[in-house]
């Protein structure tokens, strides 16, 4: 991913922002399974998605939900952590080998506070992200399961979807695995 060219084309952040901040910027690796962010745990940084494929995630007890997935571009964060200074309520696990970009919210913060570039994008990105929280909420209520699963295939797309394992895409139709395994088969067939 290049970083650089997609806050220029993209996001429409100046060329000297972009290179504030990147020299703020730490890149980090993990491996399949790893937890970035741990619920329970204070979190203090803001991560963008290089390479890979991160869900996020909430359990209670046995309960395990799949809220989200995060793919290239996407930036993830505990809010719980960075704005109330709360344990995270939300896990962001790897389901690949993830690479990511890694910045304290405190110098993103001060960043945004120094750029208005970079304020206005934070900005607009969070309410893309209150969009998506609407978006999740009707797809995954609305109609019968094979509905909502064509509905997510059009939304993500057959290759994003191919590299999610089938139980968390289940979680997050709130669905059985089995009910989704019936439906994969019969769209399959052509039905």
């Amino acid at each position: 991913m290049d970083l650089a060219k997609s806050f220029r084309d993209i996001y429409h952040i100046e060329d000297v922002t972009i290179e504030r901040l990147q020299a703020l910027l730490e890149r980090e690796k993990y491996r399949k399974g790893d937890r970035i962010i741990q619920q329970g745990e204070k979190s203090d940084s803001i991560y963008i998605m290089i390479d890979g494929l991160v869900r996020c995630m909430h359990e209670d007890g046995n309960n395990e939900v799949t809220i989200s997935f995060c793919v290239m571009g996407n930036l993830f964060v505990s809010l719980a952590s960075i704005v109330y200074g709360q344990p995270a309520q939300t896990s962001f696990e790897a389901i690949s080998d993830v690479e990511v970009y890694k910045i304290s919210y405190d110098d993103f913060w001060a960043l945004c506070d120094e750029c208005p570039d970079l304020m206005r994008w934070q900005s607009h990105y969070q309410l893309y992200q209150l969009y998506m929280l609407e978006k999740r909420t009707t797809l995954t209520s609305i109609g019968d399961a094979y509905t909502r699963y064509q509905q997510y295939i059009s939304v993500r797309g057959k290759n994003i979807i191919a590299q999610i394992p089938l139980k968390y895409i289940a979680q997050y139709l709130n669905i059985s695995q089995e009910t989704l395994s019936r439906i994969r088969n019969r769209m399959a067939r052509g039905k």
